[in-house]
């Protein structure tokens, strides 16, 4: 018995349909994002102990024939490795691709609090052959300026034409989930601040939504719901001021969801596209001033990264959303 249909956790929509296939969970984000531990244990029938010995007193042919069929028999029978495997859903209404129950943050909190860090590092090393190299680049202040570099040449030119407004002529500006500050625009007339996604901090009213600029570059696809943390984004930002989101597109329409291979879940737990994002914004306060598909370098992977740029502008709330 179990439910098909429930609420988008992206678009809010009652389209989230279960899949029919289950998803393998990459082993070290099992371990340390989800927070379970699978042991192996390996289980050999009793009538296979002593019988590969016997097999030496029958005819050559009919002793590989009998092999054979041990083989088989074990092969179904015994556990011979562990994987984790969880369901995931599909919204027909904004193609939000994702587990299928919410991933909160008392899951991920052990993994975020290190993310990147050396214990970080060390831990996925153990999982994950070759990743320590990796990691050198990964995060590093070099990616981090070539990040803020391709941000800032996309989004000066809205940051200028907010500014001719403002009155003395600074901008407020909250990165979310940024880390330490270092895609936030180097700009003398940009004040800006940092939240993390895991800081009890939240306004309790108008007055304290004050940032005129609220920016959240690659962190949807790690929080359990877009949606509510959208309407966080929402909570900190005047009304008039911007908000810009940016996301991987790691479900382009092209995958065959039949078969669980084509789905790995990974830190990136939602699986956006620019339908996605779309639904995501329809469903919120706010105007779309820019939203299309684009891509960004960086430094740890080979290629162009496909994105999704979406800049939106705080309206007033009339309906509830």
């Amino acid at each position: 018995m179990e439910l098909q249909l429930k609420r988008c956790r992206c678009c809010g929509q009652h389209t989230f349909h279960r899949l029919r296939t289950f998803v393998d969970v990459d082993p070290f984000f099992a371990r340390h994002g989800l927070q379970i531990s699978v042991e192996q244990s390996i289980d050999i029938p009793l009538y296979d102990w002593g019988l590969r010995g016997k097999a030496k007193l029958l005819p050559p042919w009919l002793a590989e024939k009998f092999h054979r069929k041990l083989d088989a028999i074990r092969a179904k029978h015994v556990l011979q490795a562990c994987k984790v495997k969880i369901p995931f859903g599909l919204c027909k209404n904004c193609e939000f691709l994702a587990p299928w129950y919410e991933i909160g943050y008392d899951q991920l909190s052990d993994y975020y609090a290190f993310y990147l860090q050396n214990e970080y590092k060390e831990s996925r090393e153990a999982f994950q052959p070759g990743f320590r190299e990796l990691g050198k680049v990964m995060g590093s202040i070099a990616e981090a300026d070539l990040r803020r570099q391709q941000h800032e040449e996309f989004i000066l030119p809205f940051l200028q034409d907010l500014r001719e407004y403002a009155q003395d002529k600074s901008l407020k500006l909250l990165d979310y989930g940024g880390g330490e500050g270092l895609i936030i625009p180097r700009l003398p007339w940009i004040d800006g601040d940092v939240l993390e996604v895991e800081s009890a901090e939240q306004p309790q009213g108008p007055e304290l939504a004050s940032y005129d600029v609220v920016q959240c570059l690659h962190v949807l696809e790690h929080v359990g719901s877009p949606y509510d943390t959208f309407q966080r984004l929402l909570a900190f930002c005047r009304v008039g001021g911007l908000l810009y989101i940016e996301v991987p597109i790691e479900h382009p329409g092209s995958l065959d969801l039949s078969d669980p291979k084509q789905i790995i879940c990974h830190e990136h737990i939602n699986k956006l596209s620019l339908n996605s994002i779309k639904g995501l914004v329809e469903a919120s306060a706010v105007e779309v001033i820019f939203l299309q598909a684009s891509t960004v370098k960086f430094l740890h992977l080979d290629g162009m990264t496909p994105i999704v740029r979406c800049l939106t502008r705080k309206i007033p709330e009339t309906v509830p959303v």
